[in-house]
Parts: structure tokens; C-alpha cells; sequence
């Protein structure tokens, strides 16, 4: 007599929420040089099951305006601001072109877009392993891949892990308005296979 048995194999969506911040518009500029920044903390439950971080910048983009957002962690001393030396890398837009600036702040990669005037959105995606070791990066202008000149990833470097990261800071400047967006999403895997 055969004995016959049966295994099952079912997908299930993983039930843990990504964690979003959307981060408000900075106010119109005071001062002459129209320079205007904004810090802001990252969620305290972003860690949980991260897997996959997200930045969404979107605004206008002129030849002459810049408009960046830097992270980093808060703790020299802890004051609820940003400053360059707390910073682990700047990624953003300046007269006309892409940027990314890490640790030190001494090395710029750059990436030069053909058109440089237009509503336009940065995305970049890290994803993690469950040790918050960075598996890969990817920096898209709307749907094209954005390829920064000197920047060789991997290996990934300490100032590309997410998960040392507090807060951001978000800074405008030049003399069009960007109306910017700024959005930052933490994310989990998207599945998980169970076998019964």
C-alpha cells in the first residue's frame, strides 16, 4: 500500500506596517541668501523589521536652487539638530546636477541629469540585512538610474547603514522656491514563506 503525502506551500504577505515619515515644508526663507534648514527625528519603531529604506525628495529643480537632505546621528552633544560633523552623507540637488556627500564631507560624487529645469524626484532604496549590514543601494531621477561619478558601491560603508541613523535634516536654498517634498519609509521584507 502507497503512502501518499502532501506538502503545502503557502505565501503570506508579512503582516508587520512599513514605518513612513513625511516630513514637513521648511517656511520661506528669512534671510537674503534664502538658506532655510530643518532637523527632524527618525521614528523610534523604525528598526523593528527593517529590511528596506526608502527616500522620496521631490521638487522643482532650477540651473541655480539646491535642495539636499542629510542623515546622520544626533548625540555630539544630543540637541535635536543635525550638525556637519554628526552627519554620515548628504544626498540631493545643486545647480543642476545630483550630489552625494559622505562622511567628512570632503568627497562630492556628482551626477549630471540632461535636463535641469522640472518637477523631479529623487528615490534612493537600501536594502538591509537583518544585522542592518547594507545588501545594496539604488538612486533613480524619476525611472532612470542615477550613476554618481566616483562612487564604487559595494562594499557599502558605515555611513550608508540606516539603521545608525537618528534624525535628518532637510535644507533649501537659491532663489526659486523648490516646494519640496520629503518622504522617508522603513520598510520590511515583502514576504515570508511558510511551509506546513
Amino acid at each position: 500500500m502507497r503512502k501518499r503525502y502532501l506538502l503545502l506551500l503557502s505565501l503570506s504577505a508579512l503582516s508587520a506596517a512599513a514605518v513612513t515619515l513625511d516630513v514637513p515644508r521648511l517656511p520661506a526663507p528669512d534671510f537674503a541668501d534664502k538658506e532655510v534648514s530643518g532637523d527632524v527625528p527618525l521614528p523610534a519603531n523604525r528598526l523593528a523589521l527593517m529590511r528596506t529604506f526608502l527616500l522620496e525628495l521631490t521638487f522643482d529643480s532650477t540651473p541655480s536652487n539646491n535642495v539636499q537632505v542629510a542623515f546622520g546621528r544626533d548625540n555630539r552633544p544630543a540637541d535635536g539638530a543635525l550638525a556637519a560633523e554628526e552627519t554620515d552623507f548628504i544626498i540631493g540637488w545643486d545647480c543642476g546636477e545630483w550630489f552625494l556627500r559622505p562622511q567628512g564631507l570632503k568627497e562630492r560624487h556628482a551626477c549630471t541629469p540632461q535636463v535641469s529645469t522640472g518637477r523631479r524626484t529623487l528615490a534612493a532604496a537600501i536594502r538591509v540585512n537583518d544585522l542592518g549590514v547594507p545588501l545594496s543601494a539604488a538612486f533613480t531621477d524619476g525611472d532612470a538610474p542615477l550613476a554618481f561619478s566616483g562612487l564604487m558601491l559595494p562594499p557599502f560603508p558605515d555611513w550608508l547603514k540606516p539603521a545608525l541613523w537618528t534624525h535628518l535634516r532637510v535644507t533649501v536654498r537659491g532663489a526659486d522656491i523648490p516646494a519640496e517634498a520629503v518622504k522617508v519609509k522603513f520598510a520590511p521584507d515583502g514576504a515570508i514563506i511558510t511551509i506546513k
